[in-house]
């Protein structure tokens, strides 16, 4: 009897659980804005240009490496590895252009075009309006890159690149496109215009991502030509930077200044110091979901206060 009545308790959770995962799911503005970004020309307009450009990349990677004569030196193998790592390096770079035009205006649209103040007033929790633009947003950025996979395949049935290094480059892609947005949501509802919103998230993600990079690789071929015993040191900037991250995994070991292929965290376990390795990615992606969630916070607390400034100026009329 008394595991009888101890059992709806233990079941309680479930529903809860089960009702805040539909709300994640099941959100009106995800399907509003959705349907109206896919039935605009823009749309297959964006996605016939992204694959167009990837394209044409891949054909001059590997027309370039057909002409330096690698395939006759080194193999089908060692020209696909290098293709593919120039593509996907090319893709995180139009995700970076994207993703801020498609999701910096989309709380600062809403107020331009005046519907802001009726979307607060409605019964749609802030929460669930930050999360149904963020998804929006993000879907159609994750669908350029699942439309840009057949040419990834193309280059992956040439070899030098295995499964997993394939699964690694498409996650730290959609994380970083999942990141900008959430960046770009932020900007949008904290800038009244999408022009000043879009700006500052161009400039960030271009700090975050090809700056960081450029000083981080920088400050680590100067800390390499330093006498010293062992492996130089990375600079921390390239820790958590996706580029760094997605050429790490898949040219690591090849010698490159700025590659190293692990980081180590030293802990206690139990009376003896044991380490643990931890692959630039892994740092790269969890770096980025802090941002996601950081963001998200932020731009549902800017919607509180301006849902609370509104009812203060409806109940004042």
């Amino acid at each position: 009897m008394s595991v009888a009545g101890e059992l709806p308790e233990m079941a309680t959770p479930v529903p809860g659980l089960v009702r805040a995962l539909r709300r994640l799911v099941v959100n009106p503005l995800i399907v509003k804005d959705g349907l109206s970004r896919m039935r605009s020309w823009r749309a297959p307009v964006v996605i016939a240009v992204y694959l167009v450009m990837l394209g044409l990349f891949a054909w001059l990677a590997f027309s370039v490496e057909l002409g330096s004569g690698s395939l006759r030196f080194y193999g089908a193998a060692r020209v696909g590895g290098t293709v593919f790592t120039a593509l996907a390096v090319v893709q995180l770079a139009l995700v970076c252009l994207f993703t801020p035009g498609v999701a910096a205006g989309a709380i600062s649209g809403e107020r331009e075009r005046q519907t802001l103040d009726v979307l607060l007033v409605s019964c749609v929790p802030s929460f669930s309006i930050v999360w149904g633009k963020l998804v929006a947003s993000v879907a159609f950025i994750v669908l350029l890159i699942v439309s840009a996979l057949p040419v990834f395949a193309a280059v992956f049935l040439l070899g030098g690149i295995d499964g997993s290094q394939f699964a690694v480059a498409q996650l730290v892609t959609v994380t970083t496109a999942l990141a900008t947005g959430a960046v770009s949501l932020f900007l949008s509802a904290l800038f009244r215009r999408t022009l000043a919103a879009t700006v500052v998230a161009y400039g960030i993600t271009f700090a975050a991502t090809a700056g960081t990079w450029l000083v981080g690789t920088i400050l680590t071929a100067a800390a390499s030509a330093v006498p010293r015993a062992g492996p130089p040191p990375t600079n921390p900037l390239l820790f958590f930077n996706p580029i760094h991250a997605i050429l790490t995994a898949l040219l690591g070991g090849s010698g490159v200044p700025g590659l190293t292929r692990v980081a180590p965290v030293y802990y206690l376990a139990g009376q003896l110091p044991a380490s643990i390795t931890i692959e630039p990615w892994e740092l790269t992606v969890a770096a980025q979901l802090v941002v996601v969630a950081l963001c998200v916070a932020g731009t549902v607390w800017l919607l509180r206060e301006r849902r609370a400034l509104t009812s203060r100026r409806t109940a004042s009329i």
